[in-house]
């Protein structure tokens, strides 16, 4: 494909952005949002930024709306965007690069936006990009956006290999599927999380059990009132694809998401998982690792409330980072979804994962699910129909907060209301 494909709006300007598929797909969505994270991509020169986070959850789209919003504000052809899905190595994503280099210097342009999405596809990309930044000079002036997924950077282009090449602005952000307080936003922006919305939260609470945070199963639920096998084969297509680029067997992810799926929420150690498939605990630790990097996962290691520090020779627990992979894996795999309760804890796990460090801890013989290593509160998931106020306290942990299903107290907090207040 030319460069001018994959940029439309150089034949015009504004109204041309509107004709990219991506846009077209946005504009038509039954339910559809602007992540916030738009406003938080830095754009002045010269800053290398970089996007990840799972597929399926809205990087092109995000790329696109920010494109959108630049052409209000500078010429079309300083705007340049690329997909390298259809590329195979770094050389060809230097000769792209040059390409575009050149129309840029024939324009007169100082400074472009130059955007680079999948870049991951592309074998030893980041020396395309290190070659742009310490031998080509093609970004002393320009503000490179790269997007990509983490299970594939796992390959060796990892951003920490760009020490000192950033820029000054350069930055690092995650795209996480939709978390709780902004489905509510994103359905029904009306909503205030205050004593009089409570009921309505409460409804699309249920809901997003169901559906979690990715746009296919948000908008198949709202538009045919369920989310259809094409969704649940898209994703686990996604699974499937980049457990093969980053060099693993899909025979055995499947099976390793089997007894993590039937596991959830419980203590367990990569010796078990080896020990019932006949592997290695080390082939497990790397396949846990995979899983985590694909935003799949959330992993919680013990912590010692003395030091507040994890001791890896602990148990594991493990959750879903998003309700709806739940119900994919369990779709794959034939592996029964897990009660709601322990959904609920994952939500609760995976959402305080985006703020701060968590693990879990024991007091005595009691565990507490969840222990945010910012401030050492404990959160306890107690989602049965009778939900009793758990006290604990040790070491650094002075605190404990009951989640519950309905009962709201002193420290006892529906899961409805603690997720909608949680700026995940």
């Amino acid at each position: 494909m030319s460069l001018e494909e994959f940029n439309p709006w150089w034949r015009g300007g504004r109204e041309y952005i509107d004709e990219d598929p991506d846009i077209i797909k946005w504009h038509n969505a039954r339910v559809k949002w602007i992540p916030k994270e738009v406003n938080a991509v830095p754009l002045k020169p010269f800053s290398l930024n970089f996007i990840y986070g799972p597929r399926q959850v809205g990087k092109t789209t995000m790329i696109k709306l920010i494109i959108k919003n630049l052409l209000h504000e500078v010429r079309p052809e300083a705007i340049f965007y690329y997909s390298c899905d259809l590329l195979t190595d770094y050389e060809e994503l230097i000769d792209v690069l040059k390409r575009y280099i050149k129309i840029k210097e024939e324009r007169g342009i100082k400074t472009s936006y130059i955007f680079l999405d999948e870049i991951t596809y592309v074998n030893d990309w980041f020396r395309a990009i290190k070659y742009g930044i310490d031998r080509g000079g093609l970004f002393k002036d320009d503000v490179v956006t790269i997007t990509g997924s983490t299970s594939i950077v796992l390959r060796g282009g990892d951003i920490e290999t760009f020490p000192g090449r950033r820029g000054g602005f350069g930055a690092d952000i995650v795209l996480y599927p939709l978390s709780f307080r902004s489905y509510i936003k994103a359905l029904r922006p009306e909503i205030e999380v205050a004593p009089g919305w409570y009921e309505e939260i409460k409804n699309l609470f249920e809901k997003y059990l169901m559906t979690g945070g990715f746009p296919l199963s948000i908008n198949s639920y709202f538009s045919f009132g369920m989310i259809t096998s094409d969704v649940y084969k898209s994703y686990i297509d996604w699974i499937i694809y980049d457990t093969k680029r980053a060099g693993k067997d899909e025979g055995l992810l499947k099976e390793i998401l089997s007894i993590l799926l039937e596991k959830a929420g419980s203590r367990i150690s990569h010796n078990s998982i080896a020990k019932d498939l006949g592997i290695s605990h080390r082939t497990v630790s790397e396949y846990i690792d995979l899983l985590n990097r694909m935003f799949l996962i959330t992993v919680l290691n013990y912590i010692d409330v003395n030091t507040g520090s994890k001791d890896y020779r602990k148990l594991i627990k493990v959750h879903f980072m998003d309700p709806f992979i739940y119900r994919v894996v369990s779709f794959w795999t034939g592996v029964n979804v897990p009660d709601e309760s322990i959904i609920v804890e994952g939500i609760v796990a995976s959402h305080l994962a985006r703020i701060s460090e968590v693990g879990y801890t024991t007091i005595g013989s009691r565990e507490i699910d969840v222990i945010s290593l910012s401030d050492f509160t404990g959160y306890e998931v107690k989602y049965g129909r009778r939900s009793e106020r758990v006290s604990a306290r040790a070491g650094k942990m002075k605190r404990v907060i009951t989640i519950s299903r309905d009962r709201e107290d002193v420290d006892v907090i529906p899961a409805y209301i603690f997720l909608s207040g949680l700026s995940a």
